[in-house]
């Protein structure tokens, strides 16, 4: 929580807002843009427009944002969630790993989770502060005293940057929160990483998986966490959790018990 201090939030947002810019430009200009009425574009914002207002309660600038979708035609597994609500997907993610609407929600809960809590802004500003000069003042690296001087590189860091198992852990309950109460059902959360497991495990150096560790540990937390997670889906859907039907063989949920 102290490193986040180093990088203003304005200032990240600014940056993020320029890089989305010109993510979305230089992918126009060589034709792999999705327009906006493309099926890939119009499935993502859907799921995104549902989620927002349920993603404002968890940071006070979020309702100041100005949400925004790209979609990037690559063979890449990858999205993420720049700060200040700007969402870059590549479609290899959407192509290749052919998630239902349920595990993207989830996922995109997931990421916008990341951007809200800020998770972004404490990693950059470890780095920031690992670099500095012998004065005991903070270079100019991002270029803060002059917005735009030396770009951040945002989007890259993000594709490269190691979240902790702390990042995590609070991007799957407050995502899985918001998803769910945007009714996408939590269950998914378990066949999304199993089917993202499976797909960039291989790329050890910058696949999703490397990115967004997902352990045993992990695994058994999001589904230990399911009991507070439903009854969020089944008020969302209108239904009562013992109404609800399997998933993808998981079995009929469980309520949660006073000894849970």
């Amino acid at each position: 929580m102290v490193f986040r201090n180093l990088i203003p939030s304005p200032v990240l947002e600014a940056q993020a807002a320029e890089e989305f810019s010109q993510i979305t430009y230089g992918a126009e200009h060589a034709k792999s843009l999705y327009g906006d009425t493309d099926a890939h574009v119009v499935r993502i914002r859907s799921i995104v427009d549902k989620m927002i207002p349920y993603s404002l309660k968890w940071n006070e600038r979020a309702k100041t944002w100005k949400w925004d979708v790209a979609v990037v035609r690559s063979t890449d597994i990858r999205m993420y969630c720049l700060p200040g609500g700007k969402i870059v997907v590549y479609s290899g993610l959407l192509d290749r790993v052919h998630l239902n609407d349920n595990e993207l929600g989830m996922l995109i809960g997931h990421e916008i989770a990341h951007a809200l809590r800020e998770h972004a802004r404490e990693r950059l500003g470890q780095l920031q502060a690992s670099q500095l000069d012998s004065s005991g003042t903070i270079p100019q690296l991002f270029g803060l005293a002059d917005l735009g001087a030396a770009p951040l590189g945002i989007g890259s860091r993000l594709l490269e940057m190691k979240y902790e198992n702390t990042d995590e852990t609070e991007a799957d309950v407050i995502g899985s929160d918001i998803a769910s109460r945007a009714g996408f059902d939590p269950r998914a959360a378990v066949t999304l990483w199993d089917k993202l497991a499976d797909a960039t495990r291989g790329d050890r150096d910058r696949g999703f998986i490397y990115v967004h560790p997902y352990t045993p540990a992990r695994r058994a937390d999001i589904i230990k966490r399911l009991p507070d997670m439903l009854p969020l889906y089944a008020k969302a859907i209108g239904k009562s959790v013992d109404a609800l039907p399997d998933y993808a063989g998981m079995g009929r949920p469980r309520r949660k018990t006073a000894r849970d």
